[in-house]
C-alpha cells in the first residue's frame, strides 16, 4: 500500500472526529489506534496532522462498548480496505 498523503489524512481524520458519539471517544483506545494506524501509513511530512490527538497513557481508557462505534468501525473499515490493496498487489 502507498503511503497516504496529506488530504487523505486529514479526511480520515476529519471523518472519525465528526463521527465521535461521547467527548470521551478522543482519548478512547479505538479511536488511539486508528490514528496509530494512520500515522503509520502517512506520508513523514504529514505526520504532524496527526499530532493533535496524541495523549498521554494516563488519559487513554478501554473502549466504552458504544454501539454503534463511529470510530472504530472507521478503523476497521481502513483496515479491510488496506488489506484489499495488499492482496490485489
Amino acid at each position: 500500500m502507498t503511503k497516504l498523503i496529506r488530504s487523505e489524512v486529514q479526511e480520515l481524520l476529519l471523518s472519525a472526529v465528526d463521527s465521535f458519539p461521547h467527548g470521551a471517544c478522543s482519548t478512547c483506545e479505538c479511536f488511539l489506534g486508528y490514528v496509530a494506524q494512520l500515522r503509520i501509513d502517512s506520508e513523514s511530512p504529514d505526520k504532524d496532522l496527526l499530532t493533535p490527538y496524541k495523549v498521554d497513557r494516563a488519559s487513554m481508557h478501554r473502549c466504552l462498548e458504544c454501539s454503534p462505534c463511529p470510530p472504530g468501525d472507521l478503523y476497521a473499515e481502513y483496515m479491510v480496505k488496506k488489506q484489499k490493496q495488499r492482496i490485489i498487489l
